[in-house]
């Protein structure tokens, strides 16, 4: 089986979805993690760009759990078994 070869022109790659507000695409270019967004204000015959490209920042919607504290005495109660 030949071996694999990287195209030196090829940046990333790109995958297309689907959410609640339409269409977008996620992937890497480069290294870094991105996300793009159709342009939905863009005019007829202006210079602005179909696509948005964002660096893709970690999500923030997820609940983290609570930070321990230092310190804290515990009680018999606090011990699961």
């Amino acid at each position: 089986m030949p071996e694999f070869e990287k195209d030196p022109d090829d940046l990333g790659g790109l995958w297309e979805e689907t959410g609640a507000r339409g269409p977008y695409m996620t992937g890497t270019i480069a290294g870094v993690k991105v996300i793009c967004f159709k342009n939905d204000r863009k005019k007829a015959g202006s210079k602005q760009p179909d696509w948005r490209v964002k660096r893709r920042q970690p999500r923030t919607d997820a609940v983290a759990p609570p930070e321990p504290v230092v310190g804290q005495a515990l009680s018999d109660e606090d011990v699961p078994f």
